[in-house]
This record gives structure tokens, sequence and C-alpha cells, in this order.
């Protein structure tokens, strides 16, 4: 793609190092059907799992936060694929967990059903069937204490693909490596080593416990995946959000109901939310986090049987706080008109200025197809939303060459079924 051409959509390949894979329609479906549809025989390898792994984390980019975005495939010692799990919320279930629970889940029914009781016991929430529970975002600490205890050998000899080196450290959630070796697994397969500090050393309790390790299967991929993540920790994690249209047109507003909650999801863990000055005059944005909601808690759960939640279900809060807003002006916070509903939102700092606001390490731009190319020099991401509706206007063209990353599927969890997105890198 030329510097100056007009952005386009790559579908139909993923290149994950060297190796052309097809893509993988429907991820994020129900994963009991994933299961069933994923036996794809023996002539399947590495990298095809891996790259199904790779496209599962690339649905919660940025959500996850502060944490990584990680995904994990999980097959049976016969090479029988058995689930597919990722990392959804800081504070809640990693990857290995998500999919290692599924699996159980899926394997022994008794599993799934002792669960749902215990859990309801415990923390007054009850789910609607398996699909609800799979899919929940579960108490970590229990969740896995439960696993570890009922868990019954039935993924002894297994094979696990995981897009970052299991993490090594308690936290908020029990360490991955040490619940990989104690279930037994024969083989890990790992796309990129964490360099963090704090986590990294999963591979070394893996293989004290037995288990064969390979790293680097889509290393470029899977470091990609991961670069969000490490910048948000060091530098700041800064990414553009635009909405197009299937014939290119650019306007400002959200689609769906559904992409709007997945837009306020996505403010929810960032410290500000950029935007020009222009905007803000002409539309009186409130930016704030209203619409946000988990579909794993509110949808899928069922809203008739959920209880209300309290701190020991949900660490994190599952309603966050609305972000800090950076105006992009060069004129003063004086300037505007202090009714516009962004300067409404209780506990929030509003800064106007030309760079962004020191300190900052997550932070969204919501931009238009004419500010686009002026706040790239910020951002090393684009988030660009596509819906099918075909509208008149300017198409997007940008001046910064935007590398694909990643496209997003149809039946993808935070979208109708006309529209989709994709994680783009900004190069310069």
């Amino acid at each position: 793609m030329s510097a100056g051409g007009r952005v386009g959509l790559r579908r139909g390949v993923i290149r994950c190092g060297q190796t052309r894979l097809p893509t993988i329609r429907k991820i994020g479906q129900e994963i009991a059907a994933e299961r069933d549809n994923l036996n794809f025989g023996s002539f399947m390898n590495d990298e095809f799992y891996m790259d199904l792994a790779l496209r599962a984390a690339w649905r919660y980019q940025a959500l996850t936060l502060p944490n990584p975005a990680v995904g994990c495939v999980l097959l049976d010692r016969g090479g029988r694929a058995l689930s597919i799990g990722a990392h959804k919320k800081a504070g809640f279930l990693h990857a290995e967990a998500n999919a290692v629970f599924a699996a159980l889940c899926d394997l022994d029914a008794n599993f799934a059903q002792d669960f749902a009781s215990e859990y309801a016991r415990k923390f007054g929430v009850k789910f609607q069937n398996t699909k609800a529970l799979k899919s929940a975002l579960l108490q970590p600490s229990f969740t896995y204490d439960f696993i570890l205890n009922r868990h019954g050998g039935l993924l002894r000899g297994a094979c696990a693909y995981i897009t970052l080196e299991p993490c090594a450290h308690r936290g908020k959630t029990p360490s991955c490596a040490e619940l990989l070796a104690q279930l037994g697994l024969s083989r890990v397969v790992i796309g990129a080593r964490d360099t963090n500090a704090q986590a990294a050393g999963g591979a070394e309790i893996l293989r004290r416990g037995g288990i064969e390790v390979k790293f680097d299967v889509c290393r470029a991929a899977a470091t990609e995946l991961a670069e969000p993540f490490y910048l948000a920790r060091e530098s700041g994690f800064c990414f553009i959000k635009i909405n197009a249209t299937l014939n290119g047109a650019v306007h400002g507003r959200i689609g769906s109901e559904k992409q709007r909650a997945f837009v306020h999801e996505l403010r929810g863990v960032c410290d500000y939310v950029g935007v020009g000055g222009q905007t803000v005059r002409a539309d009186r944005p409130t930016l704030d986090v209203r619409a946000a909601k988990f579909d794993e808690i509110s949808t899928l759960a069922g809203r008739a049987d959920m209880l209300a939640l309290d701190a020991c279900t949900a660490p994190q809060n599952l309603k966050p706080r609305a972000p800090d807003v950076w105006i992009y002006s060069r004129r003063a916070l004086s300037d505007f008109d202090a009714s516009i509903p962004l300067f409404g939102v209780a506990d929030r700092k509003v800064e106007v200025s030309r760079p962004l606001p020191a300190g900052a390490k997550i932070t969204m731009i919501e931009a238009g197809a004419s500010s686009f190319d002026e706040f790239a020099q910020f951002a090393s991401h684009a988030l660009i939303f596509y819906s099918a509706q075909m509208r008149d206007g300017g198409n997007f063209r940008a001046n910064a060459a935007l590398q694909p990353l990643f496209i997003s599927s149809a039946g993808d969890p935070h979208l109708e079924a006309n529209e989709f997105y994709g994680w783009f890198k900004i190069l310069k």
C-alpha cells in the first residue's frame, strides 16, 4: 500500500511469518460449535492453530489493558481441537484458563453443572445454560481452584497454543503456567516470549512440569498482538478510532448499539479520549461510558437470571470510569461552551492542548476523515469500523501507510452482522 493510497481491506489471508494461511470465519461463535468444526485432521500444523489463537485474541485488543491481549487454542492428546479461549478483561480469567474451563465444560457435563451450582451459592449469579457459563466473566480465583480440584485428568497429554508465554506470577489471577503444569499437558506452543519481568518465566515452570515447550511460532504476528500492552507500560499506547462505510465514506457517528457498547467499553480502559476542538463545538459530545456493557455478563448470562454483582465477583468493577478528555486545539479551555455535555461528567479532567497530555498511558482519539492525518503523529495504531450502510461523502485517504493487523469476521460478538472492524498499524 502506498503512503498516500486509500485504505483498503485485505481479506482472505493472514500472513504469519512466511506462512500463508486461510482466514477462518466465525471465530467467536459458540465454543462447542467451534470445537466440533475444528477437527481439521493431522495435516494442520502449528502455525494454523496459532493463527486461530491470534484471531481470538485480537477480538479483545485494548479491552484487556493494562493486561496483554492473549489467545489460546487447546487440543486433546489425539490432536482434536477442544476449545478456543481469549483474555477478555483485566482482573478476570486469562486466555489459558478460559480455554481450559470451556474444554472441561464440554468434556464433562457434571463439571459444568457442579460449577454453576457452587458459583450461584457463593456469588448469587445464575446462568441460563452452558453457553452462558463458558462465555461469562468469572471470578478468577474461585474458577482456578475449581479447575484444579475437579479437572479429573481429562486434559492430560493435551497441547496448548498460546500467543504469549504463560504468566509465571500470582497477581489478581493465579499463574497460568502453574495451572497448565498441574493439568498434565504434554506440549505448549508459544508465539512470543513475555519480556515483562513481572510475569516472565512461565516456560521454565512448564518444563519443570515435564511439558515440551516450543517458542516462536508466528512470532512476528504474536509480537504485533502484544505491542499495545508493552507500549502502554512504557511510553504510552495511543490509537485512533474512526468510522467508515463500505463505499469509503467517513462519518463520525457510531453505528449500531452493539458498536456503541464496544466503543464505550474501549473508552472505559483509557486514561484519555482525544477529540478535535471543532468536533467538540459542532457535535457537543458527552464522551462517557454509559453504553458500556460486557455481553458475556449482560446478554449471554441472561438479564433475567443475573443478580447484582458484588466486589468479589467483579474485582475490576464492570462499570468503568469515564475517561478524562483531551481536546486538540489552539484555543484555551475557557473558549469552549461550558454547557457542552463532556464538561458535566463527574470526576473528569478536561485538558486543551496541542501535545498529548503528559503521563497518558492509554489514549483513544476519536477522529474524522479531515483530522486523521493530524492525529496520526500521536498514534501507533488505528481502529477502523466499517458499516454496510452506503453514504455520500468524502472517501477516507490517509497520508500515513496503514498496515492491516486484524479484520474481524462475520459473527463477531462486538458488532451486528453488517458491521466489522480492523486494527491497523500506522507506519511512519
